[in-house]
């Protein structure tokens, strides 16, 4: 086999697993609605040791689909906000930007500001709120 022969097999050949991709992630379900992505886990909990996380204003945690941020000093419910990482467009994950204390969804460029609330789509929706609930030094997200 001659050399572009063999390349343009080889690029062929990746043409058509990049386009199955693609298709997986843009696919939607039965009702037109973009398939979800990534979904919180809420049969595990999520918690979080005071003590050697969330130390400083602004300080955040983002594992199992939630996002903890710190917004004021001391061990109280009042200084944590905890919001779902879940994009409500197509259900990505959002990343928190603590310099600007702001969400980005890296998939279709939804914003969301320090509140969870929606400042550019295409996302229709803000982010889900979350209960939070503090014993000790532990903090426990309530989905």
């Amino acid at each position: 086999m001659k050399r572009n022969e063999f390349l343009s097999t080889l690029t062929g050949s990746f043409s058509v697993a990049c386009m199955a991709c693609l298709a997986q992630a843009c696919s939607k379900d039965e009702n037109g609605a973009p398939a979800p992505v990534n979904t919180p886990s809420t049969s595990a909990g999520f918690t979080v040791n005071l003590d050697t996380d969330l130390k400083a204003i602004n300080n955040f945690v983002a594992r199992n689909g939630y996002i903890v941020i710190r917004t004021a000093t001391g061990n109280t419910v009042a200084s944590f906000v905890a919001y779902s990482a879940v994009c409500p467009h197509a259900g990505s994950t959002v990343e928190y930007n603590a310099s600007t204390s702001s969400f980005l969804c890296p998939a279709h460029g939804s914003t969301f500001s320090s509140t969870g609330a929606l400042i550019q789509g295409p996302a229709s929706s803000g982010l889900a709120k979350l209960a939070i609930e503090i014993s000790g030094s532990t903090l426990k997200v309530k989905a």
